[in-house]
């Protein structure tokens, strides 16, 4: 049921070692990229069952420990906007027992706590069955956190109707939740307004096609930040702020609020801060952008030119796709140049 927690101790010994040697696998290959956070890896990766499910890296777990036992300073409080089932959340708490000047802080975790596609994710794990979409998974959540989860308090609902104190300073921002413009809009007036200089925001979303607003607004404001290196086997990148904020950073903005020369820019520059593999999920967005907004043309012929690009021995790419997009930029210009005239194909 939705209020019952769920234990590892329901599952067989042969369930809970399923997918061990897996992920030993991983991190072996990971290890040589990931080897200055090896201290901080969370070793439940191997063994807890859900590890396979929750949606962040564990690699992402041990930057955030080693961020919260090194850098933390307790001058503001920590935030984490979209915890999931709270590998993050046990990741900051872990660092915070580390840490030997803070003997306090203030978490506050936000999501709508609510399974929506757990069915599909647990589909061909052991985990099949026993967890249901529609479901709270806040009392899970709870019990993931262990002793310290007094030191969380857990927003249940959905964060576009929350508020922040602007009295409350906030050191540490971890956001996965910015998946809409208008939640976007939400966030930047409400908890990116309260991030004090020398704070950090980490952008789970950066390596990902679906949230073009985050690369458009930190170009646009990049200035301000310290761009901290990409998470090693993540899309998260972290950005330390260094100058205040002005108002219009805070304020809604749109599409149309950037021109497309902006818009290429804020692109190239957003891939060029990830590593080569996740660059494409970066060009992603650029296409994406043009997609939701409803510009198919220039998504299409954004999308054929980033096929070009990929890496592939066959003539769909090297010949077909430049010429298509060759003739639908030809095509573009004609029609902009002399709306009223036939188009040529």
């Amino acid at each position: 049921m939705a209020q019952q927690v769920w234990t590892e101790n329901e599952l067989t010994f042969k369930e809970r070692t399923y997918g061990v040697k897996s992920r030993l696998r991983r991190f072996r290959w990971e290890y040589p990229v990931g080897k200055p956070l090896r201290r901080w890896f969370p070793r439940s990766f191997f063994t807890d069952p859900l590890a396979l499910v929750d949606i962040c890296s564990p690699w992402e777990v041990a930057w955030v420990t080693r961020y919260m036992a090194t850098e933390f300073t307790g001058s503001g409080a920590v935030v984490e906007l979209g915890p999931f089932l709270g590998d993050i959340t046990v990741g900051i708490l872990k660092g915070l027992r580390q840490n030997s000047t803070v003997h306090s802080a203030t978490i506050d975790s936000y999501d709508l706590f609510i399974f929506e596609d757990i069915e599909d994710r647990t589909a061909e794990l052991p985990l099949s069955g026993r967890f249901h979409n529609g479901e709270s998974f806040l009392p899970l959540y709870k019990s993931r956190l262990g002793q310290d989860r007094g030191l969380v308090t857990a927003h249940q609902g959905d964060v576009s109707g929350e508020s922040w104190s602007s009295d409350s300073p906030i050191e540490f921002l971890f956001n996965d939740v910015a998946k809409t413009w208008d939640i976007w809009n939400h966030l930047k007036a409400t908890f990116y307004r309260s991030l004090q200089v020398g704070g950090t925001v980490v952008e789970q979303d950066w390596a990902h096609a679906c949230t073009p607003w985050l690369h458009l607004w930190h170009h646009r404001y990049r200035e301000h930040f310290q761009v901290l290196d990409q998470v090693p086997h993540s899309g998260s990148v972290p950005f330390r702020l260094l100058t205040p904020l002005p108002q219009s950073a805070f304020e809604p903005d749109h599409f149309s609020d950037y021109s497309e020369d902006q818009v290429s820019d804020a692109f190239d520059w957003a891939a060029a801060l990830v590593d080569s593999i996740r660059q494409r999920n970066v060009r992603g967005a650029y296409v994406h952008l043009y997609t939701l907004h409803g510009d198919l043309d220039r998504a299409s012929r954004l999308c054929i030119e980033e096929l070009v690009g990929v890496s592939s021995d066959n003539e769909l790419v090297q010949v077909a796709l430049p010429e298509l997009a060759i003739r639908l930029n030809n095509r573009a210009a004609q029609e902009e140049a002399d709306p009223q005239g036939p188009s040529t194909n």
